[in-house]
């Protein structure tokens, strides 16, 4: 079973730190572990896209000083437009359904994990979606999507998502 490790979260000041970035880069990061990429992409740098969330940016950036997943160096990668998107690994994308379709769009040239945090979005945008269920961060998934990327999720994942599409 995966515990994700949220120990240490505590927020010192309000101006410090952004708790829910903070949640969001600690899923994340967890997502990798129990995500299996094509064999080409288990070389050189493992790339985290970000759009339109640089609390999570800064976040994950503070992850790859000391982590690694595998054995591949962790970089983020901050992108403006889905013109801009390049090879990555995972691509979180921030925004509604409508703004986020571009991206997962061109993220369907690459094997890439798309997270996002929309309504809606889980059903053909997103592998992975971010949900508010009471007051805790959860997360939903869509099997079909890590397929169609030439991703294999892992059980483990699958059985702590809220609620898994197929």
């Amino acid at each position: 079973m995966i515990a994700f490790a949220l120990g240490g979260l505590t927020q010192t000041s309000p101006s410090q730190v952004n708790t829910r970035a903070k949640m969001k880069s600690m899923f994340i990061y967890n997502f990798t572990k129990y995500t299996e990429w094509p064999e080409s992409y288990k070389q050189g740098e493992f790339v985290i896209g970000i759009v339109g969330d640089d609390a999570l940016a800064s976040e994950l950036e503070n992850i790859a000083k000391t982590k690694k997943i595998n054995s591949q160096s962790l970089i983020v990668k901050k992108f403006n437009s889905s013109s801009e998107v390049t090879k990555c690994h995972v691509l979180y994308v921030s925004g509604k359904a409508p703004q986020i379709e571009p991206y997962s769009k061109k993220a369907k040239n690459y094997s890439c994990l798309v997270v996002t945090e929309a309504s809606g979005a889980i059903d053909n945008l997103a592998a992975i979606n971010f949900i508010v269920v009471g007051a805790q961060l959860k997360y939903e998934m869509n099997k079909a999507l890590f397929k169609n990327q030439g991703l294999v999720v892992s059980k483990s994942l699958e059985n702590l998502a809220a609620k898994v599409i197929n």
